[in-house]
């Protein structure tokens, strides 16, 4: 395509772009310097609350992998702004808030009944509405003169909850094993505090400072989105907030519809396995994204997906499943690094996704079925709808991802008996993409938590990190090489126990047009004698002694694009590196390398230049 045909269809994009505004402020009659000004402020607050938690809170998983959301919602659930943190977990919080409402429904008492000023709500139960247990919300009502306007809210992943395993948990027999479960608890009631549900809570997991501490930042959290929501309430008036709220949601839920309005209509469908369900080994698991585009609607459905496991590993639907298709479609269509306009992050942009999934499949399961262990399953999905809709809008979509991650917790006890609890999100890569190689050494982008020091590490933990460097040993080859996966191996400075929600170990992250697949995961224990054993990708309280290493590999992305379309010398640069040796210099790209040195002459007879 030319530049100037290039330029003519930006511009005739922006001209529509203006008209879906202009549409949207009409209706609403609303001037957009107004609404955007107020959205700003709205944004402001999100991320202030996101500030607030991430510097109080005790645990590295919230402190440094930020591995949390925050926003501000309306009494119907529905989300005005977000945090520009963990995608899985703001997202989320509508289904939070919608469970607790169920909740109350259940126990035969209003809304009017159960929400008082100065009330602080507790929820993390997979079957209505959270992402997974580990990851507790809390929510604070905001009140206007008496009325029940609002709610501040926040999800973060704690250290701990009293499951059958420390820090995390695989191998569970129901959702009765996943620890303490809380359906729209109160900790505070009109301004005073529970004490008994802060003793429960103490008494009930394993690591009670950190836990503790970090709902106490989470509470301080969401009143400061409180106050922060009020003072603009009563800047601009509490009728202008609401109805400029409801023009953002449908300018963000415009924007979106015109974007998939470019999709050509059609099903697009993709499929895969994941290594097993942490207690059948052997026994792979189907996973199917059906990706249906009619008009400005896109349905995702992973009903074709296997059937819900008898283990932990399984993927609540509201919560999880619904958000993870969410932002996977926003992502990939509404990039807000390639576009100045502005992008409102809210309940909007989730109005024409339509996600589906079958009860009593692994993407939806039925009580009592335990969920809590769901990472690597919506990494894999959110991987498998965009390679469905590479076929639609190739320029739009990268290679294969690292769709799955090593989230593993560590513990042991100290000489007083008391646990200490280590949470560590292994990076992995994202697959080549249109014009650039795959980023090396990132989280996928559903759960996008950041990486903590090792440093921090060794001065917190009875751990020493003996490497943590990018994989040599290959990626995906193509025009655009897939990005490379991590490895890192640790010592145990203490006997320790290992819970590990791995995937992975059995399939490699797929090539696109052309490009070849990635590297696969990997993960074994070193033992203090030097012996090595193969692990599984899932292990539930694997026993470490003294002395003895775990090493992981995670996967690198794959290629895109033909390979010999990459240069020689982009692959010796790759070589250089150490990204690869010459010999798979020679067998993936055709150059020849020898003796470190690039074969400029041999390199053009084999590749036939």
């Amino acid at each position: 395509m030319s530049s100037d045909t290039t330029d003519t269809t930006d511009t005739d994009a922006n001209d529509e772009l203006e008209t879906t505004a202009a549409d949207v402020l009409r209706e609403r009659d609303i001037d957009p310097v107004t609404m955007q000004v107020i959205g700003g402020e709205l944004d402001t607050i999100a991320q202030e609350m996101a500030y607030k938690l991430i510097r109080s809170s005790y645990s590295s998983i919230i402190r440094e992998s930020e591995d949390m959301g925050a926003g501000i919602f309306t009494t119907d659930c529905r989300e005005l702004c977000e945090s520009d943190s963990t995608p899985m977990h703001v997202g989320s919080l509508i289904g939070y808030l919608q469970g607790m409402y169920d909740t109350f429904e259940e126990r035969g008492i209003s809304r009017e009944e159960a929400i008082n000023e100065g009330d602080v709500f507790i929820h993390n139960h997979p079957h209505y509405g959270a992402s997974h247990s580990p990851d507790i919300a809390v929510a604070v009502p905001v009140f206007y003169e008496g009325e029940h306007i609002a709610w501040a809210a926040n999800t973060a992943h704690h250290l701990d909850i009293g499951s059958a395993t420390p820090g995390l948990a695989v191998d569970l027999e129901d959702m009765y094993a996943e620890g303490s479960l809380f359906r729209a608890t109160k900790v505070y009631s009109e301004g005073e505090r529970v004490e008994e549900i802060w003793n429960f809570i103490r008494d009930n997991v394993r690591t009670p400072r950190e836990v503790i501490g970090d709902l106490q930042a989470q509470v301080s959290s969401c009143n400061v989105g409180k106050d922060r929501y009020l003072a603009l309430v009563e800047k601009y008036g509490l009728d202008e907030i609401q109805h400029t709220g409801e023009a953002l949601m449908d300018y963000a839920e415009a924007l979106l519809r015109k974007e998939i309005r470019k999709i050509p209509d059609g099903t697009y469908y993709a499929e895969d396995h994941l290594d097993d369900d942490g207690r059948n080994r052997g026994e792979r698991l189907k996973i199917a994204a059906e990706v249906t585009v009619d008009g400005s609607d896109i349905t995702v459905d992973m009903s074709k997906s296997a059937d819900q496991t008898p283990t932990g590993y399984n993927i609540p639907f509201h919560g999880s499943t619904d958000v993870c298709i969410y932002f996977t479609i926003r992502s990939i269509l509404m990039d807000t690094f390639v576009r100045d306009e502005y992008l409102p992050q809210n309940s909007g942009t989730f109005a024409p996704v339509h996600p589906k999934a079958r009860p009593g499949c692994m993407f939806n399961p039925t009580p009592p079925t335990s969920a809590f262990a769901r990472i690597n399953q919506v990494d894999k999905m959110s991987d498998l709808i965009i390679e469905a809709l590479s076929e639609a809008i190739p320029d739009k979509v990268c290679a294969g991802t690292c769709g799955q991650v090593y989230f593993v917790s560590y513990g042991g006890t100290n000489d007083a008996g008391e646990y200490w609890v280590y949470l560590e999100v292994n990076e992995g890569s994202y697959g080549g993409r249109p014009g650039a190689d795959g980023l090396d050494a990132v989280d996928a982008l559903v759960h996008n938590t950041k990486n903590r020091p090792v440093e921090d590490i060794e001065l917190s933990h009875p751990m020493r990190v003996e490497q943590y460097a990018l994989r040599e040993d290959g990626h995906g080859a193509g025009h655009h090489r897939g990005g490379i996966g991590i490895v890192r191996e640790s010592q145990f400075l203490t006997d320790a126990v290992m819970t590990m929600e791995g995937d992975g170990n059995t399939y490699k992250p797929h090539g696109l047009f052309g490009g070849t697949d990635g590297t696969h995961g990997d993960l074994k224990h070193i033992t203090a004698d030097g012996d090595v054993i193969d692990l599984n990708s899932k292990e539930s309280g694997y026993k470490f002694a003294e002395g003895d290493r775990v090493l992981i590999k995670t996967a690198s992305g794959g290629g895109y694009g033909d390979p010999h379309e990459r240069s020689a010398d982009q692959v010796y640069e790759d070589y250089l590196d150490g990204l690869l040796t010459e010999e798979m210099a020679l067998e993936a790209y055709d150059v020849v390398i020898v003796d470190g040195g690039l074969d400029t002459e041999a390199t053009a007879d084999r590749r036939g230049d």
